[in-house]
């Protein structure tokens, strides 16, 4: 059986649904979109280093078990992850606000101009974690929902349709960009003008303006189109509408919206001490033992 092109694949999109059959998949968008402020509002109250690489870990597990496969997150993973090691190596080597009291933990290659403090080392490192974990959980959203489902679940809360309608575009439209963008790199490496083509600075300019003007272009003429195409069906010229497809509510979307709040209700209560248990040891304090 011959092996399918990768650019026609929907599972190597970063944000595009692809059918599945996980609990994920079944859950109301909206019970899912709980779960996500949930975790928006929790991560930022974090302070333990160790918790949040606990956490991150358990959302690319939550991802794992929503079907995509650990090669396939890589990939979706991968330009931001070197975007911010790069951000991480910078925080830490030019710290905005040094200061003296600040505990340096070593001078790299020892050289006095060049101290690691602890503090950027430890707000690098959140920021990484921050990033990552609110990544990796919007490719779970969208890689688990049908914008048309979010955009009925929407209008269930008399939300006006014209708003739900727009969000749901501008989501859609995410997978549509990074598929344009695909296309045109196919279509300059058909003309041979490819990757392997660039060997100097003048031409890695203009392979890149190339690509983002033919994408920007391609991308504003699918825009034009579609609002030619609402004006064409005379959208919004009532004020309510009715729809053919209805997402309701199940239990297991109260029994998951339930499982959510309790379980970041814990873990709060954890972060601000209120339960007596045992903390998670500093990263700090761990080098300190090592080194």
């Amino acid at each position: 059986m011959p092996k399918k092109n990768e650019f026609l694949d929907n599972k190597t999109y970063t944000f595009t649904y692809y059918p599945g059959d996980s609990l994920l998949h079944k859950l109301n968008p909206l019970s899912k979109l709980v779960f996500l402020l949930l975790l928006t509002i929790l991560i930022f109250f974090i302070r333990s280093l160790i918790l949040f690489a606990v956490i991150t870990l358990s959302i690319i597990l939550i991802a794992l078990a929503s079907g995509i496969s650990l090669r396939n997150l890589a990939k979706k993973l991968r330009f931001i992850i070197i975007v911010m090691i790069f951000s991480v190596f910078l925080n830490i080597f030019f710290n905005a606000i040094p200061q003296e009291q600040e505990q340096v933990l070593f001078y790299l290659f020892g050289v006095q101009f060049l101290p690691i403090r602890r503090l950027a080392v430890y707000y690098a490192m959140k920021a990484f974690l921050i990033v990552i974990t609110l990544f990796t959980s919007s490719i779970i959203y969208t890689n688990t929902t049908l914008m048309k489902d979010f955009a009925y679940s929407l209008m269930s809360l008399n939300i006006p349709y014209k708003f739900s309608f727009d969000f749901m575009v501008g989501i859609r439209y995410l997978p549509l960009i990074e598929k344009e963008a695909k296309t045109i790199a196919l279509a300059q490496k058909a003309r041979g003008f490819g990757r392997e083509k660039v060997n100097s600075i003048k031409k890695a300019y203009n392979f890149v303006m190339e690509r983002l003007i033919s994408t920007l272009v391609s991308i504003l003429r699918k825009g034009h189109i579609t609002s030619i195409s609402m004006e064409n069906r005379c959208f919004g010229i009532y004020k309510t509408r009715t729809n053919l497809t209805k997402v309701p509510f199940k239990k297991k979307d109260y029994g998951f919206i339930i499982f959510c709040i309790l379980l970041f209700s814990f873990i709060s209560l954890y972060i601000f001490r209120i339960i007596p248990l045992p903390t998670f040891p500093s990263l700090y304090n761990i080098f300190k033992n090592l080194f």
